[in-house]
């Protein structure tokens, strides 16, 4: 059997599967770029941007959305915890409501059928105000429990002064969201003691440039704060200059909980199992780390007992039995 594994960072519109995207830009007579580096990130953002400008209704919002929980489950995913923006689509394609529940609806539809647990998570981008972070947290708040278990911030430049979102997180957290906040990514881990020091998250999407602060990696071992980490990311975006020079094994090294994830894997060209792939093959992870950072997964305040149960057997079962195909591919 492949390792069961969660994935919790990435962003729903960089990670439809390619083929359905190509078969939608077929559709509309749009050319779609290949997947690989970029030279900045304002060149990924725009990238970034083409599939939301893309999809013409709600219909196919939902098409996309089945596509890509079929597509996980194929990675060995049993828990998938898509960023979602509803406000990339509204108003053009119906209200912020509308949006996020034809998104949940679609993700339902199939997790029965491709046996993956799917809980999205409503994400603001930092380069916006905080009325819209709110508005935002509403929204997600009234989703909770129908769709929706965590709360997120992103933004392709990490700014100072995350406190202006407290109270959009406070409205999130009220609801019972987990919160994940981006950090430690474009920011260096002052971005990172920001976010812990005014947010509070669960976890930290990145947060790789903790191994620049040895106090702030002690810090992160002893309140058991997760990084979902994407390496393959990190090197498209000239964030680190190459998987070898990647921090994972030093967060690793340092006793830091992580996750690998894939990001935003219809313009990186790698998914979720690349990343063990990578982690096995340039740093040198062993079945048993592997197994571990799978296991962390499991952390996720999301994921239902059955699913914590399932991920905690199935990553048992491959280190004492595996097969041709260890990590899911």
């Amino acid at each position: 059997m492949g390792l069961p594994k969660a994935h919790l960072h990435l962003h729903l519109d960089g990670s439809f599967p390619r083929p359905a995207v190509e078969a939608l830009a077929v559709r509309h007579g749009v050319p779609l770029p290949p997947p690989g580096r970029f030279a900045s990130t304002q060149d990924f953002f725009s990238a970034y941007c083409l599939v939301p400008d893309l999809v013409a209704d709600l219909d196919e919002l939902a098409e996309l959305c089945r596509a890509l929980v079929i597509a996980e489950s194929h990675e060995g995913v049993v828990y998938l915890e898509p960023a979602v923006e509803p406000q990339l689509y509204a108003p053009r394609l119906g209200k912020l409501d509308d949006v996020l529940a034809v998104m949940c609806a679609a993700f339902a539809d199939v997790a029965a059928e491709a046996d993956v647990e799917v809980g999205a998570m409503v994400t603001i981008n930092t380069d916006g105000g905080p009325e819209q972070a709110e508005e935002l947290a509403r929204l997600a708040a009234a989703f909770a429990g129908a769709g929706v278990v965590s709360f997120g911030t992103a933004g392709f430049v990490e700014p100072a002064g995350l406190a202006r979102f407290a109270g959009a997180v406070g409205v999130a957290r009220a609801a019972g969201l987990s919160v994940v906040c981006h950090a430690g990514q474009t920011g260096g881990p002052d971005s990172i003691l920001d976010a812990l020091n005014t947010l509070y998250p669960d976890r930290i999407a990145h947060g790789i440039h903790a191994s620049w602060d040895p106090a702030l990696l002690r810090r992160l071992v002893d309140d058991g704060v997760v990084l979902d980490v994407c390496p393959t990311s990190n090197v498209a975006l000239g964030v680190v200059s190459s998987l070898a020079d990647h921090p994972l094994p030093a967060l690793v090294a340092a006793g830091v909980l992580v996750t690998l994830n894939a990001d935003d894997q219809l313009w990186f060209g790698a998914g979720v199992s690349d990343q063990y792939e990578l982690a096995r093959s340039v740093h040198g992870f062993n079945d048993r780390r592997l197994a571990h950072i799978a296991r962390t997964g499991g952390r996720a305040n999301g994921m239902s007992a059955g699913t914590r149960e399932r991920l905690e057997r199935g990553t048992q079962k491959w280190l004492n039995e595996p097969g041709d195909d260890p990590l899911g591919l």
